[in-house]
């Protein structure tokens, strides 16, 4: 089942999953500052508690900048993360409102969050900005439930997702995500990249035991407990790749329409220059050629 349709759902796609699928959903980055230190975190060093911003993969520094790339990459909607991005409240509430201001109220927007603290005010800052969905990282650091209490007082969709790690109780986790106020629940394969690949889980470093991500039998007995708790949605790794990924870079092969290319099944682009044909990835700011 997995292999063949690369995610699997309980209930109905909230609308940041819907887009994110399509691939019609800029990623901003908001901060690399975090107060937690997740040791499965996939964060790149060059961003890692440092206060740099991307949309995408572009470096920027403005609202303007971010509106851009979200016009040019075909964006319909926006995932805003971190880092941490309420320990810079501000400037999320900033980025939301003009984000909407430029592409309209149609432009759904939502955060991901590990943060314990959240209060009143500042989630009342954040809805009337726009924001749309909040989804929290539970299992982050103790007391991420208060967060979510404070949250699901506004009418917005408030839920959790957690990468899918091995030796969690998921079933357990929805359960306290629910009594808290969540109203849905996404599971991530967990992906290792450099910044990761070498850690251990907290109780394996006497038995020297790499991180690995559940198996995905086990996934689907995980998903038949929580159904029956919250909706949930589990997405692949293969999903990101296969389908996310391709479907941005054709999104913003026509959003861009680069002069004199060909799009390519796998979302990439071919175009003859100075004599060569050249292959490129039409999401970046400046294509990335690579010589046929």
């Amino acid at each position: 089942m997995l292999e063949k349709n690369l995610n699997v759902s309980s209930g109905a796609l909230v609308d940041g999953c819907t887009l994110c699928l399509v691939g019609r959903k800029m990623t901003l980055f908001i901060t690399g500052i975090c107060p937690n230190s997740c040791y499965y975190c996939p964060v790149s060093s060059e961003r890692m508690g440092r206060d740099v911003m991307f949309a995408n993969e572009r470096r920027i520094t403005s609202v303007e900048e971010a509106v851009e790339e979200a016009r040019k990459s075909g964006a319909m909607g926006t995932a805003i993360t971190g880092g941490e991005p309420l320990v810079v409240v501000g400037r999320v509430a900033k980025y939301v409102a003009g984000l909407k201001h430029a592409l309209g109220d149609s432009h759904h927007i939502h955060l991901y969050s590990g943060f314990p603290s959240l209060t009143r005010e500042n989630a009342k800052r954040l809805y009337e900005a726009g924001l749309d969905e909040l989804r929290f990282h539970i299992i982050a650091t103790d007391g991420v439930e208060n967060s979510i209490r404070v949250a699901s007082e506004f009418d917005w969709r408030v839920g959790v997702e957690i990468p899918a790690l091995p030796g969690l109780d998921f079933a357990e986790v929805a359960r306290r995500a629910k009594e808290a106020g969540a109203q849905f629940m996404v599971l991530d394969e967990y992906e290792v990249n450099e910044e990761n690949f070498f850690t251990r889980t907290p109780k394996a470093h006497q038995r020297s035991e790499a991180l690995v991500s559940v198996p995905p039998t086990k996934i689907l007995d995980e998903i038949s407990r929580i159904r029956g708790i919250l909706p949930v949605h589990y997405c692949t790794v293969k999903s990101k790749y296969l389908i996310q990924y391709r479907n941005r870079l054709v999104a913003s092969f026509y959003a861009r329409r680069p002069s004199g290319a060909v799009l390519l099944d796998d979302g990439s682009a071919l175009r003859r220059v100075c004599g060569r044909i050249v292959r490129f990835v039409p999401v970046h700011g400046e294509p990335v050629y690579e010589e046929l």
